[in-house]
């Protein structure tokens, strides 16, 4: 008996949902690590169970609003068409229009439209956070937001959902004393 084989059972280790480490590691994670500071406000909101009955759906079970850990209310972002020149090679200028498409309107049609009506080139680019957004080439911030409001009027575009970038700030594009 003194001869038979010890067989070893392999250990099994259950790792962190949230930090990715084992659950006895968690304490030991440095201070301003963002695992160890989700995990700390995961263990306030009582878990990730607690995080997940936080958050809340509509009807179509799209979620509305999240609740962060720490009671904060983070709102889904109400759509918005942004109008950005931008100089390039010293003289020439291009005018940036982003948003479109959370209006239901067709990049495609509208960069063809723009082209048309500006008499210059229009294209359909990505920007940094891989969004699609249409290029004019030339200074058209002024003529696009009107152009816009007059002709996905029916998409539900307003002027209260245009905005600029003027100097590195973002503002709404239209006074509110010009809504007609």
């Amino acid at each position: 008996m003194a001869d038979e084989p010890v067989t070893l059972a392999p250990l099994v280790v259950q790792y962190d949902a949230i930090t990715g480490v084992p659950s006895e590691f968690n304490e030991f994670l440095p201070k301003d690590c963002e695992e160890y500071k989700r995990w700390k406000a995961a263990e306030k909101a009582g878990g990730v169970e607690g995080a997940v009955a936080q958050l809340k759906l509509n009807a179509k079970g799209e979620e509305i609003e999240k609740q962060l850990p720490g009671g904060k209310i983070k709102k889904k972002a109400v759509p918005e068409i942004v109008l950005e020149t931008s100089t390039r090679s010293k003289k020439k200028c291009v005018t940036t229009i982003l948003g479109l498409e959370t209006f239901g309107v067709k990049l495609a049609e509208a960069s063809k439209l723009f082209g048309k009506k500006f008499a210059s080139g229009a294209s359909i680019t990505k920007n940094a956070m891989e969004k699609d957004q249409i290029e004019v080439q030339g200074d058209f911030v002024d003529k696009a937001a009107e152009l816009i409001v007059k002709t996905y009027k029916d998409k539900g575009i307003e002027k209260k959902h245009i905005f600029a970038v003027i100097d590195k700030r973002k503002g709404p594009y239209f006074d509110e004393e010009d809504d007609d």
